[in-house]
């Protein structure tokens, strides 16, 4: 089946309902942790089961993926090493510190496609960055938390690049099938997850008894919720420069600092953090209304 191009606002729109539903990533990430089954553990028992549903469909589609297979693999290596660096950092320190952190992913995404994508950065767009860097900043020096930096504060700000980088690599490679590269992100996710773990010394190995309990739900979770947000983010990717997108991604911000208040009484939010929420929110709209609409190609997107 052949698609032809959205329109830049449907995109954005699929981007910002999806990134919405990642500011829910923690509570399955925290629920496993809570049960004796770490971060590193956590992050690999939610997407082992995806990369192998997407296994199966991409040997159905194998005549689509034929040519493919080197940028799929890229891609999903990069934005693999970005999820697995966030959904370890996520358990090793605040919920929104992590979100905050992942979320410098504007600077460098828009960096990174005025260098590689040669993407022309307007006026408003620095705008739209500059709003939602004085939100971050906000909600870094209202909290009260005076947690010190730890290794899941590092895994977080690099997550951010990484995940950048993934995001030009998806626009700049468009023609890549959704299911090949998405494939190679949940194992990369995986995989990195339970590398992280093993080089930062916090991979402890659960009991057989956790693992028997955790897996049916931990599979449910991985086809049900996170498969959909990650094709649904990578197809949108394919259509808008990453420097819209990572701003776009901010709503998961606005989400996870939402709940992480209504669950986690001691990660509560101030007022100031709320305003740098607010303004973070500003930026995404910002962005969507009044910077020019991306320049979408002619192209259909081969997604059999």
């Amino acid at each position: 089946m052949r698609l032809s191009s959205p329109t830049p606002g449907f995109a954005s729109a699929a981007v910002f309902i999806s990134a919405s539903a990642w500011g829910l990533y923690w509570i399955p990430l925290r629920a496993l942790d809570s049960q004796g089954i770490g971060g590193s553990w956590g992050v690999a028992l939610l997407n082992a089961p995806g990369a192998v549903v997407l296994a199966i469909v991409v040997l159905f589609q194998l005549a689509a993926h034929r040519g493919h297979m080197r940028e799929a693999a890229a891609i999903g290596l990069v934005t693999g090493l970005g999820m697995a660096l966030y959904g370890v950092g996520i358990v090793h320190t605040t919920v929104m510190r992590a979100t905050l952190l992942f979320y410098l992913t504007p600077v460098w995404a828009t960096l990174i496609g005025i260098v590689w994508l040669e993407e022309k950065a307007t006026v408003m767009r620095w705008v739209a960055i500059g709003v939602g860097l004085i939100g971050l900043l906000l909600l870094v020096s209202g909290g009260s938390n005076t947690v010190p930096l730890g290794v899941g504060d590092v895994f977080a700000f690099f997550s951010g690049i990484a995940w950048a980088m993934g995001a030009a690599m998806i626009k700049k490679y468009e023609g890549v099938p959704l299911p090949g590269m998405t494939m190679f992100q949940f194992a990369s996710t995986a995989f990195f997850g339970l590398l992280l773990g093993a080089v930062a010394g916090v991979l402890e190995v659960p009991s057989l008894e956790a693992l028997r309990t955790a897996i049916p739900y931990a599979t449910l979770i991985s086809i049900a919720f996170i498969i959909p947000a990650v094709m649904i983010l990578f197809w949108a990717q394919k259509f808008l420069f990453p420097g819209r997108v990572g701003l776009l991604m901010m709503s998961e911000v606005l989400v996870a600092g939402i709940t992480a208040s209504l669950f986690l009484p001691e990660e509560r939010m101030s007022g100031i953090e709320w305003a740098g929420a607010v303004l973070i929110l500003g930026a995404c709209l910002v962005e969507v209304l009044l910077t020019p609409s991306d320049q979408t190609s002619d192209h259909t997107l081969d997604q059999t």
